[in-house]
């Protein structure tokens, strides 16, 4: 059975080695700049804060007591440029390759939808690497359009 709730402090070790796992198999893979050891570094003192935050959610998955997803997302304000709104941000979704095709990347994203519409939020934006279709696909069927599209040249 897979149980789904807001991340604890004694989940931390686990959700940074899902969240390095994720650095490697997708960021490492589509972005010649990252930096795969960010979560190592950094990541205790990131997930303590966000999990400390009233505009951040993280949560995990677990399949018979063992952490195997991870989701962090966060609200925030829309650009000056924009109506004056709140959104929400999925930043970071990684289920764990054994845990796979199960439902649990998807448990996770609707129990960060349902905290972003409890929030209010106007929206929920996620964003995802062109060249990762299985991301592109799952979001879509988990709702999300696209609606911009990132360039880059690299110089």
């Amino acid at each position: 059975m897979i149980q789904i709730s807001e991340a604890e402090s004694a989940d931390i070790d686990s959700l940074v080695e899902l969240e390095s796992a994720l650095f490697i198999e997708d960021a490492g893979q589509h972005d010649p700049f990252s930096d795969p050891t960010w979560p190592a570094r950094e990541g205790h003192k990131d997930l303590t804060a966000l999990m400390a935050s009233p505009d951040a959610i993280v949560l995990a998955a677990r399949r018979a007591g063992e952490v195997t997803g991870l989701l962090v997302g966060y609200a925030q304000q829309a650009s000056p440029t924009r109506q004056p709104v709140e959104f929400a941000v999925l930043r970071t979704l990684y289920v764990a390759g054994d845990a796979r095709h199960q439902g649990i990347g998807r448990m996770l994203t609707e129990r960060f939808l349902q905290w972003a519409r409890g929030r209010g939020c106007a929206e929920a934006h996620v964003d995802h690497y062109a060249a990762n279709s299985g991301a592109a696909t799952f979001y879509e069927r988990c709702g999300f359009e696209p609606r911009s599209v990132s360039r880059v040249i690299g110089l």
